[in-house]
């Protein structure tokens, strides 16, 4: 068993007000030390119990609140009908919004589950990303990773050949695709767990059942095998790894890569003021850094270099 490294952190914002009305969705870390969170006043219900709506009867409300230098800027959409689930900033301060569902009618009829907002609300254009996202990430350089997760891969809701069958799919910022992993053999993702990037524009993510962490520039791919370790989310610099594992429990754990290998170094817990450990509702990365949204405050956790 690794030892635990008790770290002090503070808030880097409060949501309490915006948290008064609605409820938290997604969280992002954009491009310029700047914070995005969906917020939804009602969620769609599931269909059956089971399966989320795609477009819904009933318009819902949602808001999108930037944190950027120590102030909050709120973009109102009150008459929505899609069912949205991530955020990511794109463009020169637009609002990208993705669905995790899309439903394929027809060859006519494709559901366009990504869409692009400007900093008034106002829609700028829409795409098709497929069906069963499971993590959207967008580059500095505007282009969008999409990974899914298994049903995106073997296909449902009317998919009988799914967009995300090769389970990472990279597109331009107006939603043409770019790259894909269909031609990749080595592999097959099952399950796209866990997607970022790095500062020199290589995309990483982490899949199942083989459990590796693939690291892509250029239409090429490096693997490498964590130590017995799942999660959901990371952070990385370097040869140095910060990951979340969710799911598998609520613990962050640092990894250092050592040739094809991430061996792990020491779990690590955020400690806040209060002497309480962080116990995030939401995660997202970005290149060198994990943001995590616990009750109504956001913390901010980045990997370093070498081990901590």
């Amino acid at each position: 068993m690794k030892s635990t490294l008790e770290i002090p952190t503070i808030p880097i914002a409060n949501l309490n007000e915006e948290l008064k009305y609605a409820n938290p969705v997604s969280i992002a870390i954009g491009h310029d030390n700047d914070l995005f969170v969906l917020l939804a006043e009602e969620r769609p219900p599931l269909i059956n119990g089971c399966f989320p709506a795609t477009v819904t009867e009933e318009s819902y409300s949602y808001h999108v609140v930037h944190v950027k230098d120590g102030q909050k800027t709120v973009v109102h959409l009150p008459k929505e009908k899609w069912n949205y689930h991530y955020i990511q900033p794109i463009d020169d301060g637009h609002i990208l919004l993705v669905g995790a569902r899309s439903y394929y009618h027809d060859a006519q009829n494709i559901e366009e589950n990504a869409r692009v907002y400007d900093k008034n609300g106002r829609l700028i254009r829409s795409f098709c990303l497929g069906d069963g996202i499971q993590h959207v990430y967008v580059t500095k350089n505007q282009e969008i990773w999409t990974g899914y997760f298994d049903e995106g891969v073997f296909g449902n809701y009317g998919w009988e050949e799914p967009i995300g069958r090769s389970g990472l799919v990279g597109w331009d910022a107006s939603g043409h695709k770019i790259d894909s992993m269909e031609e990749d053999k080595e592999y097959s993702i099952f399950e796209c767990l866990a997607l970022t990037g790095d500062a020199e524009d290589k995309i990483w993510f982490f899949f199942s059942i083989d459990s590796k962490i693939g690291v892509r520039k250029n239409g090429r791919t490096v693997y490498y095998s964590p130590e017995g370790q799942g999660f959901q989310s990371f952070a990385v610099n370097g040869d140095t790894i910060i990951a979340y594992r969710g799911r598998w429990g609520q613990l962050l754990f640092e990894m250092q890569r050592e040739g094809d290998e991430c061996k792990v170094v020491h779990e690590i817990e955020l400690i806040k003021p209060a002497g309480t450990p962080v116990k995030p509702e939401l995660v997202s990365n970005r290149e060198n850094r994990i943001l995590f949204l616990d009750g109504d405050e956001l913390y901010m956790f980045e990997a370093k270099s070498g081990a901590c």
